[in-house]
Formats: C-alpha cells, sequence, structure tokens
C-alpha cells in the first residue's frame, strides 16, 4: 500500500490519459453507428425494436455479469494479486468462467425461445404498432452475444485488476465498427436486421481482442468448478444483494424505456440516442476516471487504508466535477445544434432533432450526478458493502414511476429524462449521508471550494459559448462544413475559457495535472 501511496496520483493520470483516449474513440464510433442507423431507418418503431432488442441482452449482462464482477469479482481477485495467492486465482478464476459459460448460455436460450412472447409484450405496450416478427427475428440474431459480452467484462476486470485498461477501453471501439461495416455491407439485403447481425459478430471480437492480453493474468484455463473454494462461496453470497441492487438501476431504465414505447413512434430510439450523446464526457472522463480508481480503491479497502481511501475519493469527486460541470453547461446550450450536426441527414429529420436535442437538456442536468454515483457505489462495493447501495437503489424504483408519471404529462418524453437525473440525484444525496458516517470527513470544505471555483468558471463559459454560438449560428446555414466549423470553434472557445478560469482562480485540479505533465520524465 505504500506504493499505492507513492504512485498513486502518477499512475490514475497516467492510466486514465490512455482510457481516455479510448474511450472517446468507443464513444465516437458509438455516435458514427447511431447516425448510420439513424441515416439509414430513421427514427421509427423499426429502430425502436432493434433498441429493445439490444436492450434485452444488455440488461442480462449488465444485471447478472458486468456488475458482479464489479461488485464482487474485482476486490476478490485483487485481494488474492495482492497476497500473492497464485493458487486461489486459478481456482476462483476457473470456475467462475466455467459457471458463466453454462448460465449465459441457458439465459440466452430461454429468451431466444420467448422473444415472440416479448415481442407481442412490448407491441402491445406501443399501442400494437411495434412489428412483433422484426424484434423477434433481431433478438434471436442478438440474444447469444450475452454470452460473449459476460466473458468479456470477465476478461475487461481480470485486466483492470493488472492495471491494464487501453485494450478493454477499446473493445467497444471494435465492436461499433464491426456493426457499422455490418449495415454499410449488408442493408440493402437484410434491412434494420444488419444492425442484429453487425451487433452479434461485433460482441465476438469484443472479447477476441482481450484474450492476449489475458497472459499477465497467473492462471491457465482448465475445466474446474470449485463450489466450495472461499472466493467462489463469497461471489454467492454476494451475488444476491447485487443482483437486486443492479435489478433496480435496470428495472428503473425499463421503466422509463416503457414509457417512451407509450408515449409514441421513435420515442425509445430518441430517449436511446439523447443518452448516448451525454454518456459521450460521462463515458470518456467520469467511467475513465472510475475505471482507474476502483482498483485502487478495493485494495486500500483491503488493507483498512481509510486515509487513502478519503484521498481518491475526494480526487475523484474533484476531477468529475471538473469535466462535468462545463459539459453539462455546453450540451444544455448547444443541444439543438449538436444533435442537428450529428444526426440531421436522410431519414433523420429536422423534428426529430429537435425531440432528441429536448430530451438531450434534462439528461445533461444529470451527467454529474450519474457520475459522482458511479463512484459513490465503488467505494461502498470496494468494502464488499453492496447492501447498501441496493437498499438505497430501492428506494428509487417508487420515486422513478412517480416522477416518469407526472414529468412525462408535463414533459412528454423529457420528462423521463428529468426522471432519471432527479433519481440520480437522490441517490446521491443519501448514499453521502451515509458514507460520512462510515468513513467520517472526506475533506467535504475541500470540495465545496472546488466546486464554488468550478461553478464560477462554467458561469462565464456559459455566457460567453450562448452569444458566441447566436452569432456565429446565422453563418452556420450556408454548408454542412461551415455549420460544423463554427460549431467546434465556439466548443473549442468555450473549452478555453472554461481552463483559463480555472487556471486564474488557481485550482489544484489544473495545478495537479500541469505538474505531472512537468514532472513525468523525472517520475519516469
Amino acid at each position: 500500500m505504500d506504493e499505492d501511496y507513492l504512485l498513486s496520483r502518477k499512475r490514475i493520470f497516467n492510466a486514465t490519459v490512455f482510457v481516455v483516449i479510448a474511450t472517446f474513440l468507443s464513444k465516437i464510433s458509438g455516435l458514427i453507428r447511431d447516425q448510420i442507423m439513424t441515416g439509414y431507418f430513421g427514427v421509427t418503431y423499426d429502430t425502436d425494436a432493434f433498441t429493445w432488442a439490444d436492450y434485452i441482452p444488455n440488461l442480462f449482462r449488465v444485471l447478472l455479469a458486468e456488475s458482479l464482477i464489479i461488485a464482487a469479482f474485482i476486490p476478490i481477485y485483487s485481494a488474492y494479486l495482492k497476497n500473492d495467492k497464485k493458487e486461489d486465482i486459478e481456482v476462483f478464476v476457473n470456475s467462475v468462467i466455467n459457471i458463466i459459460i453454462p448460465v449465459f448460455f441457458v439465459i440466452s436460450l430461454i429468451i431466444f425461445i420467448l422473444s415472440p412472447q416479448i415481442g407481442l409484450l412490448l407491441s402491445k405496450i406501443a399501442n400494437n404498432q411495434l412489428d412483433i416478427y422484426k424484434f423477434t427475428v433481431m433478438s434471436r440474431i442478438i440474444i447469444f452475444s450475452l454470452v460473449f459480452m459476460s466473458l468479456s467484462s470477465l476478461a475487461t476486470g481480470i485486466l483492470n485488476s493488472h492495471n491494464i485498461f487501453t485494450v478493454p477501453s477499446l473493445a467497444p471501439f471494435v465492436m461499433n465498427i464491426v456493426t457499422i461495416i455490418s449495415v454499410i455491407l449488408f442493408s440493402r439485403y437484410i434491412n434494420i436486421y444488419s444492425m442484429a447481425v453487425g451487433v452479434m459478430a461485433g460482441s465476438f471480437m469484443h472479447l477476441a481482442i482481450q484474450l492476449p492480453q489475458l497472459r499477465v493474468a497467473p492462471f491457465r484455463y482448465r475445466f474446474t468448478i470449485d463450489l466450495k473454494h472461499e472466493g467462489v462461496r463469497e461471489i454467492f453470497t454476494l451475488m444476491v444483494p447485487i443482483v437486486l441492487s443492479s435489478g433496480v438501476v435496470q428495472l428503473n431504465n425499463s421503466i422509463d424505456y416503457f414509457f417512451a414505447l407509450n408515449l409514441g413512434e421513435g420515442n425509445t430510439t430518441a430517449l436511446n440516442l439523447s443518452w448516448r450523446v451525454a454518456n459521450i464526457p460521462l463515458g470518456v472522463f467520469s467511467v475513465a476516471i472510475v475505471t482507474v480508481l476502483y482498483p485502487l480503491l478495493s485494495r486500500q479497502a483491503a488493507a483498512d487504508d481509510t486515509k487513502g481511501i478519503k484521498e481518491s475519493f475526494s480526487l475523484g469527486v474533484r476531477e468529475i466535477g471538473y469535466v462535468m460541470m462545463p459539459a453539462t453547461a455546453g450540451l444544455i446550450i448547444l443541444s439543438q445544434p449538436i444533435i442537428k450536426l450529428l444526426f440531421e441527414r436522410y431519414n433523420f429529420g429536422p423534428q426529430d432533432t429537435e425531440k432528441v436535442a429536448y430530451i438531450l437538456i434534462f439528461h445533461c442536468i444529470g451527467l454529474i450526478f450519474f457520475g459522482l454515483l458511479m463512484i459513490l457505489n465503488r467505494i461502498f462495493y470496494s468494502f464488499k458493502n453492496v447492501m447498501t447501495p441496493l437498499k438505497v437503489a430501492g428506494l428509487t424504483i417508487i420515486l422513478n414511476i412517480v416522477l416518469d408519471l407526472v414529468l412525462s404529462r408535463f414533459l412528454d418524453v423529457g420528462g423521463l429524462a428529468l426522471s432519471t437525473s432527479l433519481v440520480a440525484l437522490f441517490n446521491i444525496i443519501v448514499l453521502i449521508i451515509i458514507l460520512r458516517k462510515k468513513i467520517g470527513n472526506f475533506g467535504g470544505k475541500r470540495i465545496f471550494i472546488s466546486y464554488a471555483k468550478m461553478a464560477a468558471s462554467v458561469a462565464i463559459m456559459s455566457v460567453i459559448v450562448f452569444f458566441l454560438w447566436r452569432y456565429l449560428e446565422k453563418f452556420a446555414a450556408e454548408s454542412t462544413g461551415i455549420f460544423a466549423l463554427n460549431l467546434i470553434l465556439v466548443i473549442i472557445v468555450g473549452a478555453g475559457v472554461y481552463a483559463g478560469c480555472t487556471i486564474l482562480f488557481r485550482m489544484e485540479e489544473v495545478k495537479f495535472v500541469l505538474g505531472l505533465f512537468k514532472s513525468r520524465r523525472k517520475i519516469e
């Protein structure tokens, strides 16, 4: 832990830089995938059918694989790795692999069989407008990707525990590229089904590119399952609360999607597109910071290093705020031109731009909340405490349903996005109160001062961005190229103003990053 304490900041920065680049490529390729989909197929019940066909295996992957690996596998694996227990790692990892494969194959097979019934349910919610046949075919094409993606999540957990982040972060990029190629090559022959074929092929590649990196792990695959092994028993002990906790989050997402489907054609797709755009800064920066911090937090928790946990938590909270606050303001102010530039072409018209941009505003309100919630949950998971996030998340189900019902009446589908943001805020407030009781003061004053400086910088940036775009917008109509250049110019100016203000305010976060750049050669 002394090594972690001395080098953690350098490692966090260096690793985060690579993860940010890799994740940025993944998010951009995801946007291009969505551009291709909406350009070829529009925002219709057909794209709603694909969105649901893709959502269901992702639901089970997040519910049963990804969350279990984040909350249980990484802390246990990290503890064995720290104590150099190679025999335990061998038995533990192979047991998990050999449990995952048959379990997820059976789940996939059940969903494959029940796809027509699921499609019928969704069509009834959509006032019998959703094409049951198309949903069934796409669901059956995609569903066995669940096996590949679950194994891929396990591979990501192992590699992250060894401080290998770049290749796992690039896996979604490869998956998106494969999907894009599939649509371009096959859409003229198989229409919307080309999206499903691409997702299935891409999920295989998502796993395949990570396999060579697994040679760093101190185990070799063999067919063995030891249900009596301490680590395996611990995972089973943690499994129920973890699955329930993840289930609450996914249930909230499903509720939003059900409401969107009931509100009319293309609303599920529009809600999903808005979230993907909002998820660019969230996924590139917040996820990168949390991804790099979590293995460190797990080691610190295993060593009962409360001071280190407080430092890591404070650093993560401040860095997330430093990026998310200006991103929130920028996306809200420029929501319409951003969506117009990204998607408005071919079968995606101006009315679709207005709809998605409107939803995006409400999603962006919660950007910082989503980022902070990630790190708060990881803090509890690092202590192997999954019950607290579960109990708090459980309360959000009722809150989310009530807010969806009320807000959708006044704000239409935008109310669903606002509900998601408010639920995340509620989650954060409760978890912070509980965490403070557990570890004491975690530098709230220091965090508050940083956030106050960020808020002042964002206010200055917002005024400049708003009036600069209003001036340049009149020239942007001349061509798509000029529109894009003007928008990029406004974003660059806004980012520069914000960075300049934070430097003038002598923010610690800026000095920390600049200091690392200056001293990097000396440290290495």
